[in-house]
């Protein structure tokens, strides 16, 4: 998916400068990539915002327009406001559209576990994104994974998603786990509860025999003869 953005050169730089252009709804922005001296540009506020919310997120295709000049970009480095819905400043990346990068695509996991339906587990998620590497308009909009047949105690890795053609893990080795199927905590405290319930049980019974060596009640015999 590609969208176009017109930017305007800064000649300005600084916090100062930075506040301002917040203010009147830009972004401060850099490109740089493929050799180009970085080039400081803002952007409309509201032009990045809309590009960012369309299906393919951060891994939309942005065609700059600087002036006459015109780039190819990937938005990278995007930083937020910790709190409120707005951006403070962006990354974007000259890329060659025949070339590949790495981009972080999403996970949507499909199907309910086995474990969760039988057994009552729960659905940890533990990332939800993968990095992949593929051509600029190869990279996938998210990806899907089929999680129906995990049981409690089980998980699924980067290596069990399904990758298209011409998609590829940026690590191949990638193990990393996306996901896993516990069981919920109640469970978990009353299972340990019943452990130490069985063991303290276990160590009255220990402790209640009578030992076989006590006196059964007779007088010691005397053999000195006296």
């Amino acid at each position: 998916m590609e969208t176009i953005l017109k930017a305007t050169i800064r000649d300005n730089k600084g916090s100062a400068e930075s506040r301002r252009l917040r203010i009147q709804g830009d972004i401060p922005a850099i490109v740089y990539g493929l050799g180009m001296e970085p080039l400081t540009v803002s952007l409309n506020a509201r032009d990045f915002s809309n590009a960012m919310k369309t299906e393919a997120g951060s891994n939309i295709i942005l065609n700059l327009e600087v002036g006459n000049q015109k780039f190819t970009t990937l938005a990278r480095e995007i930083q937020k406001h910790p709190f409120r819905n707005e951006f403070l400043h962006v990354d974007l990346i000259q890329i060659d559209l025949t070339k590949t990068v790495s981009a972080d695509v999403n996970i949507h996991y499909v199907g309910t576990p086995i474990g969760v339906k039988e057994d009552g587990g729960l659905i940890q998620t533990i990332n939800s994104t993968i990095s992949i590497t593929a051509l600029p308009t190869n990279i996938p909009s998210a990806l899907d994974l089929d999680i129906s047949g995990l049981n409690v105690g089980e998980n699924a890795t980067a290596k069990d998603v399904v990758l298209p053609e011409g998609v590829l893990l940026s690590n191949e080795d990638d193990e990393s786990v996306l996901v896993t199927i516990t069981l919920p905590r109640a469970a978990v405290e009353e299972e340990t509860d019943e452990a130490l319930l069985d063991g303290e049980e276990s160590t009255e019974d220990s402790d209640g025999e009578e030992s076989s060596t006590e006196s059964d009640g007779e007088e010691p015999s005397d053999d000195s003869g006296e």
